[in-house]
């Protein structure tokens, strides 16, 4: 054979040889576009799906602290409605003793009055006879 012959076959197969590895430069290129359009709907989908996660997590917690906070709120008021219940008997059961207490005075007074009345009277009779 000759060196020329070699030369060309050479030459031919390192022709066909770039233009194969440029086909397949251009198919990585064409994969990597396609691969780089599957990641971005990928981490979209996956950053929607964190989002959803987390705001029904929120929504949740939202809901389990109302219900803690309205029950809180409710037995405060319980204990308020007691405390002001036991202060009120307190000033009732006090009230009825201060109004047995004005009623024995009252008595007492009105007695006293006519007490006095009868001996002023008495001694206003021994000293006009």
């Amino acid at each position: 054979m000759d060196r020329s012959n070699i030369t060309t076959a050479r030459e031919a197969l390192m022709a066909e040889l770039l233009r194969d590895t440029d086909a397949l430069v251009a198919r990585i290129e064409t994969l990597d576009k396609e691969l780089a359009g599957h990641i971005e709907q990928a981490v979209r989908d996956a950053a929607g799906k964190a989002y959803l996660a987390a705001r029904l997590n929120l929504e949740t917690m939202i809901g389990e602290q109302e219900q803690r906070l309205t029950k809180a709120g409710r037995h405060a008021a319980a204990q308020i409605g007691n405390q002001l219940n036991g202060g009120v008997t307190q000033i009732v059961a006090a009230n009825q003793v201060l109004e047995r207490k004005a009623t024995l005075a009252l008595l007492l007074l009105f007695s006293s009055s006519l007490l006095a009345g009868a001996i002023g009277g008495f001694l206003a009779a021994l000293l006009i006879r």
